[in-house]
Formats: C-alpha cells, sequence, structure tokens
C-alpha cells in the first residue's frame, strides 16, 4: 500500500501456491498474479487433489492419505498396496518430504521423516503414501486459462531426470511418446483445469510408463523449468500471466506445429553429487556465463552473494535452444564448460556429464536415469588428480606473478629462490579434508616440475599464458590442457577445467604435520544447519548404520550414522540447536 501497488507476482516460491497470500492480497485490493484461492486449495493438498481426480475419472496410483490413521492401519493399508512405495508430503513440492520405501519396517521412520520434511519447508505435516512407479518417466503439461473458458495445452515437458525426486535436467517438449499418449495428457490437463474452474499458468504432471499415464499433482503457479517452453513455443507465460490476472481474453493460434526447435535446461546447485548431493552453502567469489544468444540465464545470484543454509540450494537455471535435440544438447553442454562459478560446490560438471551420456542422446531416460549412471557422472580419480598436480604448478607461477607486480622486496615474500638455482618446494593442497603433498621445481619462468608424493609422479608443465583474469591453458608432459580457470583467495585455492570444480586449501610448508582430521570417535556436522532430531543419549550402546541425528539443511534432511557398532561417549547437540560445518555433534567409543 505504502509503494501504491496494485498487482504482485508471487515468482514460483512458496507463496505462489499460498491461498492465504492470496487472501491478503485481495483484502488490501492488490490483485495477485495467479489462479483463484479455490482453485490453489483445491490442488494445494496432494490429499485432496488425488481424490478429486479419481473421482472425475483422471488415472491415479493405488495409495492412501496417512493423516488420521494408526501405525498399525498405515501398515496394513501398504501391504495391501505392495511395495515399494513412496510417501509424500501432501503440501509439497520440489522432492521436499519425498521418501521411496522398499520393505515394511521403513515405513515409520520414513514417515516421521517426511513429517518433519513437511512441516519444516510447508507448514502442514500432511503425508500422502502412493505406489512407487520404480522406472517411470516424469512427463508435465503446461496449461494456460483465462476468465472466459479459454484453456490451452502449450505442448508438454520431460523432467525425468532427477535426484532426490527434484528435477535436474528439463527439456520441451518432451521425446519418444507416441502421439494418443500424448493427445490423452492433454486432454486429462484440460479436464483437470475444468474441474477447478482454473485461470492463470499451471502445470499438470503425470508419470508414464509403458504407455499408462497416471495423475501425479497440479502446479498451480508458474514452474521453475518454464523457460523451455517459452522458447520452443517463442511465448512469455509471465506476460500472459499478467494479461489473464487483467481480465484479458487470451486468443492463441496455437497447435502441434507451433512448436519449434527443442529446448533443455540445466538446474545448477550448490552441492556435492558424490557425497549424496549433500548441500553446499557459502559465498560465491566469481560467476560468469557465456554471453550466447541461444542460451539463457536464470538466477537471482551475482557475485560475492552468500549462498545461505537456509534455503534450496538452486542457485541458476542455463536453458539451451538448438533446431533439434541434439543441437540444444551441445549447445547446452558448451555453455556448462564454459560458466565459471567459484567459490562454492556445485553440480555443473556432474549436469554435462548427465546430458554427455549416450543413454540421454538416445531418448532412453526415467526417473532412475542419475542412479543407473551413476559411476559415469561422478568424475574420475584421473581427473581429479589432473587438476590437483596443475593447482601446484599454477599456484607457484600465480605466487611468482604476484609477487613481481607488486615489486615486494625478496626480503617480504617466500618465492623459492635461491642464487646458486632454485630447489625443490613442498607444496601442500588440501581437498575435503585429505592432504596431497607435491615437490615443485621451478625450470624457468613458465615451467614447473611437480612431484606427487604419493603417487611418485613426475610431470612437467609450461604455462601457455598467465593472465589469471582468463582462461588458461598449458602443458602437461606435451599434452595441451584448455580452458582452465584458476583463483587464488587467501589460503584458498579454486581451479576449474571445463566445468569440472575443485576446492582446494594451501598449507604453509612449515605446517604439514599438522593433523586435519577430527578427533577419533567424533562425528561432525558435513553443513550448517539445524538440528531436527536427536535419537541417541549418552552411554547408549548403538550399532553401526543407527541413525545418531538428523540435521535439516536447504530444506533436507542428513542423517549423521554411527561409523561403527560401540558406545556414544557423548552427545553434543539438542534439537533446534544451529550448528556450523564441522560441529562435533557426538562423539563414539568402538565396541
Amino acid at each position: 500500500l505504502e509503494n501504491k501497488v496494485d498487482a504482485i507476482h508471487p515468482g514460483y516460491g512458496f507463496l505462489s501456491e499460498n491461498p492465504d497470500f492470496a487472501k491478503a492480497l485481495k483484502k488490501n485490493n492488490i490483485k495477485f498474479i495467479g489462479p483463484s484461492v479455490s482453485s490453489m486449495k483445491s490442488m494445494s493438498l496432494k490429499n485432496d487433489a488425488r481424490s478429486m481426480m479419481e473421482k472425475a475419472g483422471v488415472p491415479v496410483l493405488p495409495g492412501f492419505s496417512a493423516d488420521g490413521l494408526s501405525e498399525n492401519q498405515i501398515l496394513k493399508k501398504c501391504e495391501n498396496i505392495g511395495f515399494p512405495l513412496i510417501i509424500k508430503a501432501s503440501a509439497g513440492g520440489g522432492g521436499k518430504g519425498m521418501h521411496v520405501i522398499n520393505k515394511k519396517n521403513e515405513i515409520i521412520n520414513k514417515l516421521e521423516g517426511a513429517k518433519r520434511e513437511a512441516l519444516s519447508s510447508f507448514g502442514n505435516d500432511s503425508i500422502l503414501i502412493e505406489k512407487y512407479l520404480q522406472n517411470p518417466r516424469h512427463i508435465e503439461v503446461q496449461i494456460l486459462a483465462d476468465n472466459y473458458g479459454n484453456i490451452y495445452t502449450l505442448a508438454d515437458r520431460d523432467c525425468s531426470i532427477q535426484r532426490r525426486h527434484q528435477k535436474v535436467i528439463e527439456e520441451a517438449p518432451a521425446t519418444n511418446i507416441n502421439l494418443e499418449v500424448r493427445e490423452g495428457m492433454a486432454f486429462q490437463a484440460k479436464q483437470v483445469a475444468k474441474s477447478i474452474s482454473y485461470s492463470g499458468a499451471g502445470t499438470i504432471e503425470f508419470l508414464l510408463e509403458k504407455n499408462n499415464f497416471y495423475f501425479m499433482e497440479m502446479n498451480t503457479r508458474l514452474q521453475v523449468e518454464h523457460p523451455v517452453t517459452e522458447l520452443i513455443l517463442g511465448l512469455d507465460l509471465v506476460e500472459l500471466q499478467i494479461r489473464v490476472a487483467n481480465n484479458e481474453k487470451i486468443i492463441l493460434d496455437y497447435n502441434k506445429d507451433s512448436i519449434k526447435g527443442h529446448a533443455i535446461e540445466a538446474r545448477v546447485y550448490a552441492e556435492i553429487p558424490e557425497k549424496n548431493f549433500q548441500p553446499s552453502p557459502g559465498k560465491i567469489l566469481e560467476f560468469n556465463f557465456p554471453d550466447k544468444p541461444y542460451l539463457r540465464l536464470d538466477t537471482g545470484y551475482l557475485a560475492n552473494d552468500e549462498v545461505s543454509s537456509y534455503y534450496d540450494p538452486m542457485i541458476a537455471k542455463i536453458i539451451s535452444y538448438g533446431v533439434n535435440r541434439d543441437d540444444a544438447i551441445k549447445k547446452l553442454s558448451f555453455a556448462l564448460e564454459n560458466t565459471r562459478l567459484e567459490g562454492i560446490k556445485n553440480n555443473i560438471d556432474f549436469l554435462n556429464k548427465i546430458i554427455k551420456v549416450s543413454a540421454f542422446a538416445e531418448k532412453k531416460i526415467n526417473t532412475d536415469f542419475i542412479n543407473k549412471f551413476w559411476k559415469k557422472l561422478i568424475s574420475s580419480k584421473e581427473s581429479k588428480d589432473l587438476l590437483l598436480d596443475s593447482a601446484a604448478a599454477l599456484y607457484i607461477k600465480f605466487r611468482s606473478s604476484y609477487y613481481i607486480s607488486k615489486s615486494l622486496s625478496p626480503w617480504h615474500n617466500n618465492i623459492n629462490w635461491r642464487h646458486l638455482g632454485n630447489d625443490f618446494e613442498n607444496i601442500s593442497l588440501i581437498y575435503d579434508k585429505e592432504v596431497f603433498n607435491y615437490e615443485v621445481k621451478i625450470l624457468n619462468s613458465s615451467e614447473f616440475l611437480v612431484i606427487d608424493e604419493e603417487r611418485k609422479n613426475k610431470n612437467i608443465f609450461k604455462i601457455l599464458n598467465d593472465d589469471f583474469s582468463k582462461k588458461l591453458s598449458l602443458l602437461r608432459n606435451n599434452k595441451k590442457i584448455e580452458n582452465i580457470y584458476f583463483t587464488v583467495n587467501n589460503d584458498n585455492i579454486y581451479i576449474n577445467q571445463s566445468g569440472y570444480s575443485l576446492n582446494l586449501n594451501i598449507r604453509d610448508k612449515f605446517y604439514l604435520d599438522i593433523k586435519l582430521e577430527a578427533s577419533e570417535g567424533s562425528m561432525d556436522s558435513p553443513v550448517p544447519g539445524k538440528i531436527a532430531k536427536v535419537f541417541s543419549k549418552n552411554n547408549q550402546q548403538v550399532k553401526k548404520g543407527d541413525i545418531l541425528v538428523i540435521i535439516e539443511a536447504m530444506k533436507m534432511e542428513h542423517s549423521i550414522l554411527a561409523p561403527y557398532s560401540g558406545k556414544i561417549i557423548k552427545i553434543n547437540v539438542k534439537e533446534g540447536q544451529q550448528v556450523d560445518e564441522g560441529y562435533t555433534v557426538a562423539q563414539m567409543k568402538e565396541k
């Protein structure tokens, strides 16, 4: 009111599907750019939406609401449907509050975990349990409806590539779907919209398996992945949302021939894929993206911004547009390889590896894709060793260049210069709490001999350009390595090669004997976050794999497990307590 606002677009976050927010705006004569409160409410809970669709004849999977049921009733209903099953937060989205159940003894623990996540993320712990399809495709239909009865289905999207039930790669249009199934999903999407008198942009999501599709949920908002639809149709969905909210009649000359080209979106997360996608909050030091007409970057982050542990770890969306799917894949790969994101650990290399797997190009995709091709998606030891070796050479070159550029007195630097010729210098790099020791000798201003003490490998690096603000190229034993970014920030080193990056620490050569690991028998928090649940107490006997503590970070739960059977010496945290990364939450003694 103070700013004379007459309408608010809620984005695609929590407020976009919050009927209370929409009601508060209406009360203050501010237009909510989105569907009506009644439409939102009817689809806001998966339990209610499921019941409504079932009655309307829309295909749904076997399932039930767990609300108000006893543990015995829940167990019996689960057994009647058969395993595997999936638990869903009824008010949820974005994969939060979702857990797969493979056997009976998992049900209650996972149900309690899902309720905690649901309450934390959505303020509602209502739970739905359904039959779990193990290898389906996740297909969604974009709809747009005005206030005059016009409903358009604006193509479809494939969002099957997921981790933790959250989308990672999305593309439009969905491929390898026969016309009858595609038209059937479009028809059912319209029926859903009609059944709740919907207006505005929305998405109906289906699971597709062996030409059978099942209603999953409706998102009564703009989707995170809306750019891929915009690019293949030449539409601006946000503009159309505003026009509907302005009570305009929407006339679109749309048919299957309106689709031109192919678009793919990759979600960039602040996380560590090889550590079960552990979130990695922190400060962004550099964030540069290639400027090409066929690429689009959607983000709210810039260099020097802080990625908080309190919110979702998604920090950007990179979208490519091509004349066909193969073209879009190539362009997206180029974008990922040439994006410079430093300061926080991220999944850019992981995303690039997904779209380079031959099965992706061959359109053999489903929701189990990441699990199936896991070994191909995680960077190899050889790739890591190459960057570590390169970092040792580049660090010495950077340090030398820095002191020369600063014209500092030799008494104020620690370059390994000797009057009778350069000697070897010990360099220690730390990656993920592991120490990598090197001996480095300056051969000349651009050549360095690097000896890895563990692998006993000797490599001669020749640095071909020394402008550290730009891409670097170098030779390792006369083999060219290109597309490297290298940054030193205090005692931290960030090295990136074609999207694969390492965050390293440099240790002073006089402190190589310092132990980095925590005290024996201690379990440290892998992320900064809040203690959601404490399962153990002092002097308790536990078995290997027992959950000791659950930490919530970036709206996800992370379990601290007993690494061996033994006795708890001390639990150092309480439920609700905030802890930093590395905080010792528990100490125990092996049996």
